[in-house]
């Protein structure tokens, strides 16, 4: 079963099919074998040794190497056929599903900067989705470690047109465990041990009811704010956030 799993990937059901009629090709001998009628003495057919015999008054027979299915051969080829047709349309109706289905996709390119590698993802998305979807590619949320980095990532970014969109994106960074401790989520440091572009500084006020525990990066300088996780509609001045992998070596 591993077998046949492994070769069913991709477009390999056809070759599937293929070698299965092969295979009942070749044993076609031996189920002829079985479905001979008895001898007159009533003992089993006589097990062929491979040389053609020329039967009193008839035609030789054909070499054993030639395939002759009977007629149960024939149905089950033509099951098989069947079989591999279905497949085929039922991979169809999987292609139409993850194309009409924007939460199965993830359309990615990985991106090699002098920073680092990484992926930028348009999709609105709430920060627990984009960590999700950034796992689901190999990577992480970003996380940004010098303004070098920041003004590369913004650079790229405003090159695919992100600005001109008002698409912000979400930061690997957040104090969910703990109001006011920012940390981030991959390396699991301390933001206040590192790089921070915050604009306004976050106010870490636990008595605030929107609960602001993520971080994104929004605005025409792309300064970092803190907002709330579940966010993915417009934010204010019509900003969507979107996602930003990245993964390393």
């Amino acid at each position: 079963l591993i077998l046949l799993d492994s070769l069913l990937q991709e477009n390999q059901k056809m070759k599937v099919a293929l070698l299965l009629i092969g295979t009942l090709c070749l044993l076609a001998g031996t189920i002829e074998g079985f479905t001979k009628p008895p001898r007159p003495d009533g003992k089993p057919p006589r097990p062929s040794d491979g040389k053609p015999t020329r039967p009193s008054g008839g035609k030789p027979p054909r070499p054993v190497s030639e395939c002759a299915p009977s007629p149960e051969m024939k149905t089950v080829v033509k099951l098989l056929e069947q079989l591999v047709d279905k497949v085929k349309e039922l991979e169809g109706k999987l292609d139409v599903l993850l194309l009409s289905d924007t939460s199965l996709r993830l359309d990615h390119t990985w991106q090699n900067l002098t920073t680092g590698t990484y992926a930028f993802l348009e999709e609105p998305c709430t920060w627990f989705e984009a960590r999700d979807k950034c796992k689901a590619i190999g990577g992480y949320l970003v996380e940004i470690n010098s303004l070098a980095e920041m003004n590369l990532i913004l650079k790229t970014s405003n090159a695919l047109g992100w600005k001109e969109l008002k698409l912000a994106f979400w930061l690997g960074l957040n104090d969910i465990q703990k109001e006011g401790s920012w940390v981030w989520e991959h390396s699991q440091r301390r933001n206040n041990d590192g790089f921070r572009y915050w604009k306004p500084r976050p106010d870490n006020d636990e008595t605030r009811p929107d609960n602001e525990d993520c971080a994104l990066a929004k605005g025409t300088s792309y300064g970092w704010h803190q907002s709330p996780c579940d966010t993915k509609k417009k934010l204010g001045s019509d900003w969507t956030p979107a996602t930003v992998c990245k993964k390393d070596g």
